[in-house]
This record gives structure tokens, C-alpha cells and sequence, in this order.
């Protein structure tokens, strides 16, 4: 069972949410997702995609290291989509001695860039303000380790070709997993780009 090799402490939150049995798509993508292949996460609503892009990524990240520069990007649809993903987030990390933050056009960027600066293990956002925060050096990424796109079906074609492959292009090296309810042609354009790899996991 994909939830019986998670930190104890992420198990123990499970239990406190009442979430004791892993959905089919989580029992598909967790081992593929954990063993640090480049993963294509493709099921349909309420298969339990946000939960284990939450679980996944808290697994990997130590919480006892010390890091200033984010670990994990995720590129998210919009504003609603950052907030959402990182109260979600907060629920688990609360308990954890990691950080999240999120990033939106509606925000000033001097806020965002001298939040990052501060320390945050996991940076949410959209897409057009991560490449604009990371084009003007208030992204640090040399510590990156995971770049995961949710979503990803509701993501404009522009924000793949523009935006979240430029900065895949810098940084070869990390895992890339990409959840998604359709395995459409914008996910077949990654897989012709720096996904060329990635594992297809399908509900």
C-alpha cells in the first residue's frame, strides 16, 4: 500500500483526516512518483491528484535541513488555484518545520520576491509570475529539486512553451511530475521537450 511507506508523521495526519485507504490513482502514482522518475499523473477529478502531489512532496523534502532557496515549484492555474493548493499544504506542513508560499499577478512582486528571499521550501504559482520572478533574480533555484505542474489540462498552451519550459531548460536535473485530468497535447508537447522520459500513469 503506497500510504504504508510514508514518514509517520505524514501518516499520522492521514489518520487524522479520516484518509486510511489509498484511491486507485494513488496507488498507480505514488510509487512511481517516489521512486524520482519524471512522472505524467493523468486521472479524473476526485482520483485524489491534490493529495498526492501534497503527500508525494512532502516525503521528499527534509525538514531538518537548512535551506533559504525554494526546493519545489509548482506551476498552478490561476490566483484561486495558488491559495487554495497552498492552504491545502499548510494543513500538513503546519506540523512540519517546512515553508510554503504562493505567488500571483495580483500580488506586488517586491512583496513576493523579499518573501522568497526570507525562505520558503515550497513556492506555488501561476505561471507568467514565477517566470517573471525568476527572470528578475527573485527566484533563487539552485536548490530546486522537484518542478511540478497541476492541473495541468487548464494551463493556456502559451504558459508551457513560454514560461514553465524556460525555466525546466536551467535546470535539467530535477523530478518533473505534471498532473493532469487528460493526456492532451500539451502534455505530449512536454514529452517532446524535457519530459522525453517521463513515466505515463493513467486511472
Amino acid at each position: 500500500m503506497p500510504f504504508k511507506k510514508l514518514k509517520p508523521l505524514l501518516k499520522d495526519i492521514l489518520e487524522h483526516n479520516n484518509i486510511e485507504e489509498a484511491t486507485a490513482f494513488q496507488k498507480l502514482a505514488i510509487p512511481k512518483i517516489k521512486s524520482g522518475a519524471n512522472v505524467f499523473a493523468v486521472g479524473p477529478e476526485k482520483s485524489g491528484k491534490t493529495t498526492t502531489l501534497i503527500l508525494t512532496t512532502l516525503q521528499k523534502l527534509k525538514d531538518y535541513e537548512e535551506h533559504d532557496n525554494p526546493r519545489v515549484l509548482i506551476f498552478v492555474k490561476d490566483k484561486a488555484a495558488a491559495i487554495t493548493l497552498e492552504e491545502k499544504f499548510e494543513n500538513y506542513i503546519k506540523h512540519m518545520n517546512l515553508t510554503s508560499y504562493c505567488v500571483y499577478e495580483e500580488k506586488a512582486e517586491k512583496i513576493q520576491k523579499d518573501a522568497i528571499y526570507e525562505g520558503v521550501d515550497i513556492v506555488i504559482g501561476t505561471a507568467k509570475r514565477l517566470s517573471k520572478l525568476y527572470l528578475a533574480n527573485g527566484l533563487n533555484l539552485n536548490d530546486m529539486t522537484t518542478l511540478i505542474v497541476d492541473d495541468a489540462q487548464e494551463l493556456p498552451r502559451i504558459d508551457f512553451a513560454k514560461d514553465i519550459v524556460r525555466i525546466s531548460e536551467a535546470f535539467p536535473k530535477c523530478q518533473y511530475i505534471v498532473f493532469s485530468t487528460d493526456y492532451d497535447e500539451k502534455l505530449k508537447s512536454l514529452k517532446d521537450s524535457f519530459m522525453w522520459n517521463a513515466v505515463l500513469v493513467k486511472e
